[in-house]
């Protein structure tokens, strides 16, 4: 009878075990890992800021005047959103919600961008010494 060979050794077990620990290591890490909720939005038409609107619980509508016609912003449990359009793809109404600080909505035709931006909770990035 034959001995059928043994392809996996002693250190084929720790360096599996090694790099599956660095895995999780990793997975823990991004999940631990704080999403920033947003203040406010910023609202850009022609590539200059027009308004700055606080995200609050209640529900408020805007008219935002653009080059084509405008848009019905709304606010909504501290969401943003584009209603309604005269861009003819109305992408910028498809895109639904945003809440998170750094999300847009972008509206090319209408050349609008709302930005959600957030005050970050401790103001140094670092310390050197």
């Amino acid at each position: 009878m034959r001995k059928k060979p043994c392809y996996f050794k002693k250190w084929d077990l720790i360096i599996y075990l090694f790099i599956s620990l660095i895995f999780f290591a990793g997975i823990t890490y991004a999940l631990s890992l704080k999403e920033e909720r947003g203040e406010k939005a910023e609202i850009y038409v022609n590539n200059q800021l027009k308004y700055v609107y606080p995200l609050v619980k209640k529900e408020k509508n805007y008219f935002i005047d653009t080059d084509i016609g405008g848009v019905n912003v709304e606010f909504v449990n501290m969401k943003v959103r584009v209603t309604s359009s005269n861009s003819p793809l109305k992408i910028c109404v498809k895109q639904g919600f945003i809440s998170k600080s750094g999300q847009t909505i972008i509206g090319i035709p209408d050349k609008l961008l709302i930005k959600i931006t957030g005050e970050p909770e401790n103001d140094l990035d670092g310390i050197a010494r």
